[in-house]
């Protein structure tokens, strides 16, 4: 935490991730799901930009059981955090990383042979039986084994001696949507998979399909274990879901005004002069700007909240400045904080409204906040 006051006073510009949000998301996930199934959250992407350590340490405290990720790198980097408990890493797997999952006992995704016989070879070489997890693809086209294929490539990574199939997992394409006609599909198709290893007395621990939308949804899609991403953040996968669950959004980004200046009336600011001011104005300018991840397009569209009052962004966002509009307001100084989005005081200004504006969703929104915006937890 002291660094992280270090870096607030050299740039005032941050994001709060109130850690007591993502614990209350999961013990209502856990509700919603019950004590039977088991929760994988999802971290990826430095837990869609909230912080991958201190997410993980918070989600498993909370009730998970395992955490979920995209890449190697993301694993390795929570197992250097001090985090023992399962990883997978949901992404693919190459074999020249092979050596790295045993080194670091993290859970593979394969659905290739050439990937499983090399991650066998160094298995055999450790002297140790690696625990993998095999994606069947249903549907998503996108990675994993052909549904149809999926029983023959189980019973080829059984045969290489080495590999333990802890889980088969798949990924639902649509189920965001309110119409789950194309999810049943998916589902239907996995479950076919899991009746084909039960008549051949093949025995895999978890099997699991179910997303955040899904949890919200489909609660016949739970099976063993579920996956939550986007909903362990207090955020919902869309508006056709439901919005049943009392979640709490964790992220709040935030900077401050650092300059104050008096704009002539007929005068352009910022790159291109994309507004023009109709009349003479106070301009306050914020040390943020699209490298931090708030984006150009929201130029001349997005407002801010600066002591609960809306204030307009004006001209176009750079680098690493964004311009608002103060108008006559009297109150407004140097220091003042600026919510970008998330919440002030009781005051809320939704992601969503920034995604919508930026004709994106939630994740992307939250998972843009770059790094070299100190995370500071509450």
């Amino acid at each position: 935490m002291e660094q992280t006051k270090l870096e607030l006073t050299r740039r005032p510009t941050w994001v709060e991730v109130n850690l007591g949000n993502i614990s209350h998301n999961v013990r209502q996930i856990k509700k919603l799901v019950g004590e039977k199934v088991k929760i994988m959250a999802v971290v990826k992407a430095d837990a869609y930009g909230h912080g991958a350590c201190q997410v993980g340490k918070t989600v498993l405290e909370a009730g998970a059981d395992s955490l979920g990720v995209a890449t190697l790198s993301e694993a390795i980097e929570l197992r250097k955090c001090g985090l023992t408990c399962p990883i997978l890493v949901l992404g693919p797997t190459t074999p020249f990383q092979a050596e790295k999952f045993l080194k670091y006992d993290v859970t593979p995704t394969i659905f290739t042979r050439d990937v499983a016989e090399a991650l066998s070879d160094w298995a055999n070489k450790y002297k140790k039986r690696l625990k993998v997890q095999i994606k069947i693809d249903t549907g998503m086209w996108r990675i994993g084994v052909h549904y149809d294929r999926a029983l023959g490539f189980i019973k080829e990574v059984l045969a290489l001696g080495h590999l333990e199939v802890q889980g088969i997992f798949s990924h639902l394409a649509s189920a965001y949507r309110q119409d789950k006609t194309y999810s049943n599909k998916q589902f239907e198709r996995f479950t076919r998979v899991i009746f084909a290893l039960d008549r051949e007395k093949i025995e895999i621990p978890l099997k699991h399909i179910a997303s955040s939308a899904a949890i919200l949804d489909l609660p016949e899609m739970y099976l063993d274990m579920v996956r939550p991403g986007i909903i362990l953040y207090g955020l919902f996968p869309s508006k056709e879901v439901s919005h049943s669950l009392d979640l709490r959004p964790a992220m709040s980004f935030k900077t401050k005004i650092v300059y104050l200046k008096e704009l002539p009336a007929d005068e352009g600011i910022s790159y291109g002069q994309t507004y023009i001011a109709k009349r003479e104005t106070t301009v306050a300018v914020l040390p943020v700007g699209y490298a931090d991840g708030y984006p150009r397009i929201l130029s001349n569209k997005a407002t801010v909240l600066v002591n609960g009052q809306r204030l307009p962004v004006i001209g176009t966002i750079c680098m690493d400045v964004t311009m608002i509009d103060v108008g006559l307001l009297k109150d407004v100084k140097v220091g003042d904080e600026v919510l970008l989005f998330g919440q002030q005081e009781g005051t809320v200004l939704p992601v969503e409204e920034i995604s919508d504006i930026c004709q994106t969703i939630n994740y992307e929104t939250v998972s843009l906040v770059s790094r070299r915006v100190p995370r500071v937890y509450v």
